[in-house]
Parts: C-alpha cells; structure tokens; sequence
C-alpha cells in the first residue's frame, strides 16, 4: 500500500477528536439499533462468499451497488452469478468528502501552518466524518431492510437497474418458494385493472376479502400449514384497500347487520376508526397479523441536474412489491448468511469494523485530488429457511 502524506490523515485524525476510527464508528451503534428484518437472524459470519439454505419444517431490513468481490465501489462486473449456487453478492459504496470544504480547510493549513487546527476546523472535518459514516451505515442497514422486504414480497431477489443502477444487472437470486406457491389474479378478478386504485377500476369480480379467506384455507388445507399466519402489504395497498367497495361492503354488514342497503353499510364502514376496520377484516381473513409496509429505498443513477448537466440524482424505489400480498409465518423464517469483508493492505487505524464485523470502513486519501475518501464494504444476504410456508399472491396493476 502506497504511503499518503501526514497531512490529509491528519486531518482525519485531528476531524476524530482524539477517538480512534474504531471508537468514532462504535458510536453509531446506538443509533442503528432498530432494523426492519424481522423474521431474519443474524448467523456467525463464514469464510466463504456463498449462503447455505437448509429448510426446516414447522410441524403440525441509495442502496449500496452490489458488485464482484473484487471490483471497486459502483464498477459493473462481467462475471455470472446464478443465485441457486448460493453465492452471496458484495456491496460497496463511499462518500468523497466534500472536496471544496477539504481544499478550503487544507488551504489554510498550507498558509498559516498547524496552528490553523482549530476548534472550529475540527468541528468541520467532524462533520464530514459524521455524514460520511453516518451515511455509508445507513446505507448498509437500508441494503438488509430492502432485501427482507423484496424477498417476503416476490420470493426472490433481484439485481437489476431499479436498485442497482450503477453495477451488477440482471441477477436474480432463487430462494426455491415453490411455483405453486404465487398466486396471480387476472382480469375482473383482480382488484383494481389500472394503476389508479378507485372504485371506477375495480374489477368487476373482485372480492379482496373473500379472496384472502381462500388464500388462508388453501395454506392451511393444501399445504399443512397449521402454524399462526402473517399477512403483508405495502402500506398504499393496503390504504387503497380500505377503500375498496367490495372491502367496506363486507365489512360494513358485518358492523351492521340489521342494516340491509349496501350504500348506507358502506357509507358507514367509511366512516369508522381504521384500527377497528383492520380488526373485522383480520377476523373475516382468519390471520393472525396484519403488517402493512411503509418502507422504500434509494439509489443514486446517472442523470442530470437542474441545469441539465450530467449529475447524480436520487431516485426512490420501493422494498415491499406494491401490487403484492405476502403470507408468511410468525416469528423467524430464515437467516442473514455473509463474510467478513478483507482488509488487507489498509493500516490498521485506517480500518474499522462494524456489526460484528459485516460492515468495513476504511479510509482512503488521495493527495494528488486533495481528497479523501471513506469506503464501505458488506456481502450479507437474507435467506429464508421455509420457503415451503412462504405464499405470495399480486392482486392488482
């Protein structure tokens, strides 16, 4: 490894106020102590790049580009990855810090020599340590919630243009659901025909309730599903299917049953309290949970900017599949597989490890661009264990 003048690292030591990397990226852990993947648990790392999915019975989490192992951060690979050999895919991502700041502050160091570290440099460089960090862990963290929520929602994970627009493409990795376990409505049967979800496209043969009962008795009876059952939605669908005619009607009459016009039921239905509403449609469906998704991600893709130069832009794209229901177990239905990332060739204080070490965080200085650079590297992937307990059914555009 090339040795990089004192002056930028220094600047990264003196921006630490006397903490080491490892106890600046310690202090993060606090706040990242909530993570949206329930049902997974974190194994020991393995010392491999490949997941092992063993299937047990049950008896009567700007995503970070996913990349070779080998290439730098955003760099597309050429190799193949073929998700039934259970490899798991690595993911890495850095923050320059910002270069204008850096050249201001260093400008001055030039100048006015050691004495211009002061108080308030060190609460500039600070701060963009703070961002650097603080992004590139939650951006790791982010990276787990999308995976669960892709996985519970398509049974699958797939690495393509919409959440990894700047490396690997085209990947989609198998976790063996068994094919008669999707269910796709089609036609007036769906619950909405358009993408627009109001009653003027609802079709003409949908009943969501009935349809989420017959799901149930299916698992239970056909595939010997006897354990409790959750049901999951993004929350819009499951916002716009509270205002689903056939729903309110359904659930309307069974508010009021002495109540036999369909437009006051309905009328009536509307105007009641949501969680009492979620309460009668979970007792009509028979399953144990509810839990409506609100969660969405974001990446970074090549774009342009307000004056329509080449930029990088921010575009939102979802976790939880949005036309989609998810039926799944209660409690823990897979595992979170992965290695710990090498960091050979990186000076020990140049290198901190996060969670157990799943997460690195090295730095990097460039005296040649005056900038410097904090670099992240994961390779973990969910994987669930009872793909034979995992239904998925899309009911609308």
């Amino acid at each position: 490894m090339n040795t990089l003048p004192i002056d930028l690292y220094k600047v990264i030591e003196y921006g630490l106020g006397g903490d080491t990397w490892q106890e600046f990226i310690d202090r993060y852990k606090e706040k990242y102590d909530l993570l949206q993947i329930d049902g997974f648990e974190f194994e020991a790392t393995k010392l491999d790049y490949t997941f092992s999915q063993l299937i047990t019975s049950l008896g009567v989490k700007t995503l970070p580009a996913y990349v070779d192992p080998e290439s730098p951060g955003y760099e597309a690979a050429l190799g193949e990855l073929e998700g039934r050999t259970g490899n798991i895919p690595t993911q890495k991502k850095f923050y320059r810090l910002n270069r204008v700041t850096v050249r201001q502050q260093l400008q001055l160091l030039q100048r006015v020599g050691m004495s211009a570290l002061t108080e308030e440099m060190q609460n500039v460089f600070l701060g963009l340590l703070d961002e650097s960090a603080d992004g590139l862990i939650g951006s790791y963290y982010n990276a787990l919630t999308h995976q669960r929520m892709r996985i519970v929602s398509t049974g699958k994970f797939t690495i393509d243009t919409d959440n990894n627009p700047r490396g690997l493409k085209g990947i989609t990795i198998d976790f063996n659901i068994p094919e008669n376990h999707y269910q796709v409505l089609a036609g007036t049967s769906r619950w909405w025909t358009k993408d627009e979800h109001i009653p003027a496209n609802q079709g003409s043969a949908s009943d969501p309730i009935m349809d989420i009962k017959n799901r149930v008795k299916e698992i239970r009876r056909k595939y010997h599903y006897l354990g409790k059952i959750r049901m999951e939605l993004a929350q819009d669908l499951w916002d716009d299917l509270m205002t689903h005619t056939a729903v309110l009607k359904r659930i309307g009459h069974s508010l009021y049953p002495t109540v036999t016009d369909d437009s006051t039921v309905i009328a009536n239905a509307q105007n009641e309290d949501e969680d009492r509403l979620k309460a009668i449609f979970k007792k009509l469906v028979k399953v144990d949970e509810i839990v409506p998704r609100d969660s969405y991600a974001f990446v970074d893709k090549p774009g342009k900017d307000a004056d329509g130069q080449p930029d990088l832009i921010t575009e939102q794209v979802e976790n939880f599949k949005a036309t989609n229901i998810a039926f799944i177990p209660v409690g823990q239905i897979g595992t979170i597989q992965g290695v710990e990332p090498l960091t050979l060739g990186y000076e020990a204080n140049k290198v901190a490890s996060y969670d157990g070490g799943r997460l690195k965080l090295t730095q990097r200085a460039n005296p040649e661009t005056h900038s410097i650079y904090i670099e992240s590297e994961a390779a973990q992937m969910c994987v669930p264990r009872m793909p034979q307990y995992m239904f998925i059914s899309t009911v609308t555009v």
